[in-house]
């Protein structure tokens, strides 16, 4: 009896963990970032540690992410006053497609300042290294902080 159990649970288990595994949901099924309250929900958290100030879509979407701004649809953006790595980005797009490019933007921005920074502000190297890039649906993310911890108990309050 007690093998028949066995053999009976073990797949049992095995079944259920791999439906577990499968059911994360994909991109699209996640309800997308609010810009402007998602960023402001990081700003009021105690994440960062360096003074952000807002940039202007003609920034973001030129030299700093090099994205076509005819293709973000909502977006809100904060940087370092400080010349630091701490950053904010949460972009709309006009769709998921479009969204998978910018997430790719997003890396490169996160490759391209932890090459400018590794010399100039080593310190900085570190908070680079535990960015938070995130797409949900036509919605990208990108967050540098000083307490990644912190930043990411904001993103999982605003899912709740």
């Amino acid at each position: 009896m007690r093998n028949l159990v066995t053999r009976l649970l073990v797949p049992a288990l095995l079944l259920g963990a791999l439906l577990t595994a499968c059911g994360g949901g994909s991109d699209s099924a996640s309800k997308p970032y609010d810009p402007a309250a998602t960023a402001q929900a990081l700003l009021d958290s105690t994440a960062f540690s360096q003074p952000l100030d807002a940039m202007s879509l003609d920034l973001v979407c030129g030299p700093l992410y090099n994205i076509d701004a005819n293709n973000v649809t909502d977006s809100a953006v904060y940087t370092s006053l400080t010349a630091g790595a701490e950053e904010i980005a949460v972009l709309t797009l006009k769709d998921e497609d479009t969204a998978k490019q910018a997430m790719e933007a997003l890396r490169d921005r996160v490759s391209e300042q932890t090459e400018a920074l590794k010399d100039y502000q080593p310190e900085e190297v570190g908070k680079l290294d535990k960015a938070i890039l995130d797409q949900k649906g036509n919605s990208v993310l990108l967050v540098v902080a000083n307490d990644a911890d912190a930043a990411q108990k904001v993103l999982k309050s605003l899912d709740s």
